[in-house]
């Protein structure tokens, strides 16, 4: 494919532009006045507000919604046995680099002195993103890849690549502490300066996490050094981008919120996830014994996930009991479906459980089930990409699997308030009739889950078994980002969700994305590469 070092197209940029334009101040978007397909000519402000935007819009395509498939997050059809061809991923391949790839790389090089800042955060963003490509593909077009000059880029090594993001990161937090002037544009941290080194430092903290199996990075030492740190340690200094909740004229809500609560349900919650949120002892098929090593109630259960019947729908979903028909009805409910099932039913949109008030906007679960419409929640959801719970479940593994210093029950049971923290914090924020209300997330609830959590850790046999816990809980945390959830999985093996036996039989997982036959067929200098979905990619060997 033929990369671009200017703009991205103009229809992407067009969408986005209205996305921005129409969006309201109290929405956290910024207000353009200026039509970008006006000039090619673009403000820095203005692409570094337009590649955010576009950036989160393509994870959360085809690369979150697949990743969180593939970790029993939730259930598309569409890869119900894990199956990917060489089309899946081709408009998402060509928009990420054609869309905010190129945008930041025009910041990179169009910021002027004084303008550092600018280049700073775009090179983060941009290290953040092929970080992410080299987790999903493996090996992809990097060093040539947005070189006007170089028209077919080759495919690099991701341990090249890490190696190279790690000394890309640091220049980026020099250009930002030579910034002499204000940042604007910024829908992320709005031109603070400060939380971009925090993100900054986080992220290099993450990427010697995820390399801890790799023998040729210093990952412990990096990690050390890095969790000492300035790295994100306060929900305010999340990374994450928070959507609007305009409609109209132009929608600016969380995209699962308009999948779910504007169109037609999408995803069927994986029985999974809700087995281990509700604790109902979901069987492993291998060991006979309930999926979940606790005995209560997750409390984000009802910000999870909202129920749009109070039971079976008055038998309107019977005959998928005991009928052969393996969508699975926990209880209350809490209709969902087992990894591979590929049966349906009539008008399920209207009756199986969907997406709550965290992340996507929607509603809190208050027992008042309801077909879910665009008019309940407000859209003004999140997409977390680095957050301070983050931070203390890598920590908790990487204390646990490595000699880097640190207690890791202490540090699980810290990621799991901070999860709590901040989704309470985030329900409260989208519905303020929550706030003092019993449903409202109470602390003594979060302290008995804890101690739950604590028992089944102190319990476990061997660091198998307490690593399978760190992982779980984290996945639970990670809800709304598959794409972490499927690092995780790949890297450590845990959570140990492939116990529960998918409907599907036990097909080959997929330890990478296919790059597109788009790109294969387009570049010449990776016609003889053949992709391969079971090939580990390079810090999973």
């Amino acid at each position: 494919m033929k990369k671009i070092n200017t703009l991205p197209f103009k229809a992407i940029i067009a969408a986005i532009f209205l996305l921005l334009s129409t969006a309201a101040c109290e929405d956290e978007f910024l207000d353009i006045n200026d039509d970008p397909n006006a000039s090619t000519d673009l403000t820095l402000s203005n692409t570094l507000g337009f590649a955010q935007v576009s950036l989160v819009s393509n994870l959360m395509e085809e690369l979150n919604t697949n990743a969180g498939s593939f970790t029993r997050m939730w259930y598309t059809t569409d890869i119900r046995d894990y199956d990917q061809n060489q089309g899946t991923y081709s408009t998402v391949w060509t928009s990420v680099y054609a869309g905010p790839l190129a945008d930041l790389q025009t910041i990179i090089d169009g910021a002027e002195e004084g303008e550092s800042g600018y280049a700073g955060i775009a090179r983060l963003l941009s290290a953040y993103t092929f970080s992410l490509l080299v987790d999903m593909f493996g090996d992809i077009p990097y060093f040539e890849a947005l070189n006007a000059e170089i028209p077919f880029p080759g495919l690099d090594s991701g341990h090249e690549i890490y190696t190279d993001l790690i000394t890309q990161i640091d220049q980026a937090l020099g250009e930002i502490d030579a910034s002499s002037g204000t940042i604007q544009g910024d829908l992320i941290y709005g031109g603070n300066l400060a939380r971009w080194k925090k993100m900054g430092n986080t992220l290099k903290l993450k990427l010697y996490a995820q390399t801890r199996l790799d023998r040729g990075i210093d990952s412990e030492s990096g990690f050390n050094s890095m969790i000492n740190a300035d790295i994100i340690a306060s929900l305010q200094d999340d990374f994450q981008l928070q959507y609007g909740s305009r409609q109209t004229p132009f929608q600016n809500r969380h995209p699962l919120h308009v999948n779910h609560y504007n169109e037609a349900t999408e995803y069927w919650m994986d029985n999974w996830t809700m087995a281990n949120l509700l604790n109902n002892g979901m069987i492993s098929a291998t060991t006979g014994q309930p999926v979940s090593y606790r005995s209560v109630e997750d409390p984000r259960l009802p910000y999870y996930i909202f129920r749009q019947v109070p039971d079976d729908a008055g038998g309107a979903v019977a005959t998928c009991q005991g009928g052969g028909c393996p969508i699975g009805l926990l209880g209350n409910g809490y209709l969902g479906r087992d990894a591979g099932d590929p049966s349906a039913f009539s008008n399920e949109g209207a009756l199986i459980a969907t997406f709550g008030v965290y992340p996507v906007g929607g509603l809190v679960d208050k027992g008042n089930a309801k077909t879910v419409d665009a008019s309940d929640g407000t859209g003004k959801g999140i997409f977390p990409m680095l957050t301070t719970f983050m931070v203390k479940f890598l920590h908790a593994e990487m204390a646990l699997t490595t000699s880097v210093d640190g207690d890791p029950l202490t540090l699980m049971k810290e990621g799991i308030q901070l999860s709590m923290d901040k989704v309470k914090a985030f329900g409260a924020a989208q519905d303020a009739s929550v706030a003092g209300s019993v449903f409202e997330i109470n602390q003594s609830d979060v302290d008995a889950y804890i101690a739950n959590v604590e028992a089944a850790y102190n319990a476990a046999g061997d660091d198998a078994e307490r690593l399978n816990i760190i992982m779980t809980e984290y996945q639970l945390a990670l809800w709304g980002n598959g794409i972490e959830a499927y690092n995780n999985y790949r890297r450590t093996g845990y959570p140990d969700f492939a116990e529960t036996a998918p409907v599907m039989g036990n097909p080959p997982f997929p330890l990478r994305f296919i790059i597109p036959v788009s790109e294969l067929e387009t570049n010449p200098k990776l016609a003889n590469y053949t992709p391969n979905a079971f090939e580990a990619v390079f810090w999973d060997k």
